[in-house]
């Protein structure tokens, strides 16, 4: 067992693959006025206020977002990596009990951090939690169907 843990961080009760964390802490937080230790703390948040409802949309079985890819989303294309982010887990981000963690979690965060705009459907409210614990403004904005309807 330990050899795959090995590759990972633990911060506050999550386990975060070594490249995320590295990322996390070089690159994001140099950007951003904000500690990284309240990073960890608002993602750990937001898996224990989110992740149970989000695992019970997921509605794809080994369907993962890998930290490669959820990376390179961040350095090189600034967008997201896959539509329908939120039936995925993502092998980046362990919990306490070391289950994949909603990709969905993640990635709003990484979002509002990086000032990211997202309309992945059905993920406001995670938006809207993740701008709140970071003290930075909500990147969420739902697609507006009906915009020529008026």
């Amino acid at each position: 067992m330990m050899q795959t843990t090995a590759s990972f961080t633990q911060q506050d009760g999550l386990f975060i693959d070594g490249h995320l964390h590295t990322f996390i802490e070089q690159q994001l937080c140099q950007q951003i006025t904000l500690d990284c230790a309240d990073v960890y703390q608002a993602l750990a948040t937001l898996v224990d206020e989110f992740g149970c409802q989000c695992r019970k949309n997921k509605h794809f079985e080994n369907d993962s977002l890998d930290a490669q890819t959820l990376l390179h989303a961040y350095q090189v294309e600034q967008n997201h990596p896959h539509c329908h982010v939120d039936a995925q887990t993502t092998t980046a981000v362990l919990d306490e009990y070391c289950c994949q963690v909603p990709a969905i979690i993640v990635v709003a965060l990484m979002d509002t951090l990086s000032g990211t705009p997202s309309d992945e459907h059905g993920a406001k409210a995670i938006y809207q939690r993740a701008a709140a614990l970071t003290n930075r403004p909500c990147t969420y904005s739902a697609a507006l169907k009906n915009a020529n309807a008026a």
